[in-house]
């Protein structure tokens, strides 16, 4: 068992976003994209727990508004060659927590519920990390080479594949302690050393990278609260 101990919650938003201009700040079925994350936060954790890190005056302005924690975020963590690795550490060294959990502003169809599962499953597991992600039998190639097939044999049943897990990072949480410590020791902490894999719902992990990206996302979004 993992002790969760003091935890906080980091919702990561820059304003440089190159793909999509502006994404964080969107509106997305009728509330600025970021704000879905926000909601979600408060709906798992005390507002006090909830820290907006961006180096966006707008979007620091909205965690205000809706009563959460802002953290400013220096631009050169904010900037096209800044890693997550190095604006998580500068985060994680300046607000206090045992466990830190990161929400993906770009995932705005995860529940209250996937944030409360990923938590039990990290409480519940023997890991430093836990990044969620959704598995794929489906037959996969990475730069014309094949992953989880043998391409010079007979095409197996998809379901005698391998699985394959693609990272969402929806929901991503940390052992701050060991993720302090690994950065330290050699720079790199954000995918963990003893990390947990935890499968969200695919619908629910959709990723906003791309303009047809925002397309998707709200006509999903906008299905699911038909059928709810």
């Amino acid at each position: 068992m993992t002790s969760l101990g003091k935890t906080v919650v980091c919702i990561p938003a820059r304003a440089g976003s190159k793909r999509v201009k502006s994404k964080n700040l969107r509106d997305f079925c009728g509330k600025p994209l970021l704000s879905y994350a926000i909601e979600n936060a408060k709906s798992v954790f005390a507002p006090s727990d909830i820290y907006v890190n961006s180096d966006s005056s707008k979007m620091l302005a909205l965690a205000k508004s809706c009563g959460v924690n802002s953290y400013k975020r220096h631009a050169l963590l904010a900037s096209d060659n800044a890693t997550g690795d190095e604006f998580m550490f500068d985060f994680l060294s300046n607000v206090h927590a045992d466990t830190c959990v990161m929400l993906n502003p770009v995932c705005p169809l995860i529940t209250p519920e996937d944030i409360r599962s990923s938590l039990v499953a990290f409480e519940s597991n023997d890991c430093d990390t836990l990044i969620s992600c959704c598995t794929t039998r489906m037959q996969t190639f990475c730069e014309g080479k094949p992953v989880n097939i043998d391409a010079t044999g007979h095409l197996k049943p998809t379901q005698n594949n391998p699985a394959v897990s693609i990272l969402n990072w929806a929901v991503t949480i940390w052992n701050v302690t060991q993720f302090c410590s690994s950065y330290s020791d050699g720079g790199s902490a954000y995918l963990g050393k003893k990390r947990f894999l935890f499968d969200i719902d695919p619908l629910h992990g959709v990723k906003i990278s791309y303009e047809e990206d925002f397309i998707t996302a709200e006509k999903i979004y906008a299905s699911l609260r038909q059928s709810n």
